[in-house]
């Protein structure tokens, strides 16, 4: 059967609890709700095709000028438009990693080389191993924390990363769409330093980090102005809609809410982790609000994709991520006999169902093991 590239196919078949999508358990924050309620008399006008009040709000947030900020429609969007309006000869990509850089980049016709994350070392990125693999113009894409495997690069770390991309000219794009869900964000991030690299990119995503994943809003910073000019020129213009730019703007005004989602998911994350240990699954240390999980012995559970998705429960299949399955790139060290699988970490009780299910479906494997059909 095919897979869905992404998590979040919830209307293919009727499902219950989403965990194939990373946003915040929390929800659209009630301040956000209100807004767009209020809101909707206003939306046959056109948007704003600048996003000039959202951008001004960004700017004041992350204490940069607005002429370093350009808005799309997603990070996503985002990154095409970088792919196009830079259009690169040559990529790296640590791997795994988000799938649309491959697929952005493979668009434009650009030649993706990657550089294999070790399992033995939790898939954790070694920067001065990557930057031996940096070659003169390439575009290297730095998803921090790195999706599917929660890893997290501190910014001293990413500092020295830079420096080499900007010995070899290399450009970089820093994708922190989940940083803000990590329990120290500032330590993460390289929001403050943006201005000091005009060879590098940082894309951040209203649609995780504020659950706005319907509306679909991301933004870019960028340390050169004129590569955040040339993305607010790529694209068609009115890319982010009006709702989305008032939901952006009222959302930068909730100050509690992602710090009670780093509250929670720092309970949660190893509640689940837990659980699926105790169930007999391989858990990879994740700091973002999401797991990477395996088989520990060859199609040890089955198909457990497909049985929760009958259940009415989704988590992502991770078969099609470079190097974690046979639809991958082809990186060695990885058998796709053993499964890997993302499940995003939610609240207690939607946990809770997913832990249950998950237990249902090894039991009811075990059963048959020991009871075959002759």
């Amino acid at each position: 059967m095919a897979y869905m590239l992404h998590g979040g196919d919830i209307y293919h078949k009727k499902i219950t609890y989403d965990f194939s999508v990373n946003v915040n358990p929390l929800g659209i924050p009630p301040g956000v709700q209100q807004i767009l309620r209020d809101s909707v008399g206003h939306w046959d006008s056109y948007p704003d095709p600048e996003c000039r009040q959202l951008r001004r709000k960004l700017a004041g947030h992350h204490g940069v000028e607005e002429e370093r900020i350009a808005c799309g429609n997603g990070a996503a969007d985002l990154i095409y438009r970088l792919a196009f309006g830079i259009r690169p000869r040559k990529a790296l990509l640590p791997s795994p990693t988000f799938s649309e850089y491959g697929r952005a980049l493979s668009a434009v016709g650009c030649q993706v080389r990657h550089y294999g994350l070790r399992e033995e070392e939790n898939f954790r990125v070694d920067v001065g191993e990557l930057a031996r693999f940096l070659e003169e113009g390439d575009i290297l894409f730095l998803c921090n924390p790195n999706n599917p495997t929660g890893q997290a690069v501190p910014n001293r770390q990413v500092a020295q990363l830079l420096q080499a991309c900007r010995d070899k000219q290399v450009f970089c794009v820093l994708d922190e769409c989940f940083c803000e869900f990590l329990d120290r964000p500032d330590t993460y991030t390289f929001m403050g330093n943006i201005r000091d690299w005009p060879e590098a990119v940082i894309l951040r995503a209203f649609t995780k980090s504020y659950a706005l994943a319907g509306l679909r809003l991301g933004y870019a910073v960028c340390g050169d102005p004129g590569v955040a000019g040339k993305l607010r020129q790529t694209g068609q213009p009115w890319s982010v809609s009006l709702p989305a730019q008032e939901a952006g703007v009222a959302a930068l005004e909730e100050k509690d809410y992602l710090e009670q989602v780093r509250s929670l998911l720092r309970r949660e994350r190893e509640y689940v982790g837990d659980g699926l240990t105790k169930l007999g699954f391989c858990v990879f240390p994740s700091q973002a609000n999401y797991l990477l999980f395996k088989d520990v012995e060859e199609d040890s559970h089955g198909n457990l994709w497909e049985q929760l998705r009958e259940k009415g429960i989704l988590i992502r299949d991770c078969s099609n991520f470079a190097g974690l399955g046979s639809s991958g790139s082809g990186l060695p060290g990885k058998d796709p006999a053993f499964r890997y699988y993302r499940t995003a970490i939610r609240t207690r009780e939607e946990n809770e169902k997913l832990l249950d299910a998950v237990r249902m479906a090894v039991q009811g494997k075990n059963e048959k093991e020991r009871n075959p059909v002759i």
